[in-house]
């Protein structure tokens, strides 16, 4: 990778790397440390990573990043039980969807939130996300169907049932 096409890669990806890092439960600050430091790791890295593999590269460092932090602050998060029937909200016509997949996905596992971010919102195969986060694709694979799952729930106990739309 030579200097322009690194230069290039910064201005079309660092938007993605750090959405990607912020809703893989980074924060604001840590975000941006991660993917400053996953810039800076491919900069050093430069001549042995392929402009094609460039962004995986980045997303890589950034969840090794990330996960290196929360184990070292020992942050080990848990499924958390669906929210309890006096906190259901019923639905309106004021219900944001949007709003309520971000408040689901933060109830996610680490791991399977970073999976969905892959596969559903940035478009990597499974074969890619298992490269990116050091898994089987089986195991990204059902870190999928567990999150899906746990999706949907904890959207109908937050209000929105996709039948009644």
């Amino acid at each position: 990778m030579t200097q322009k096409e690194y230069n290039n890669g910064v201005r079309l990806w660092a938007d993605d790397v750090y959405r990607f890092a912020v809703r893989c439960g980074g924060g604001e600050e840590l975000s941006k440390d991660a993917v400053q430091e996953a810039y800076a790791s491919l900069w050093e890295r430069r001549e042995q990573v392929e402009v094609e593999k460039g962004k995986a590269f980045l997303f890589t460092v950034v969840h090794n990043c990330l996960m290196s932090y929360h184990r070292h602050e020992q942050v080990h998060q848990q499924t958390l039980p669906l929210l309890e029937p006096d906190r259901v909200v019923l639905p309106d016509e004021r219900f944001d969807l949007q709003d309520a997949l971000h408040k689901a996905l933060e109830r996610l596992p680490q791991v399977q939130r970073e999976a969905v971010q892959l596969k559903d919102v940035e478009g990597y195969s499974c074969k890619e996300i298992a490269e990116m986060l050091s898994l089987t694709e089986k195991q990204v694979s059902v870190y999928l169907f567990r999150a899906r799952v746990s999706l949907k729930k904890t959207l109908i106990a937050l209000g929105y049932d996709n039948n009644n739309r």
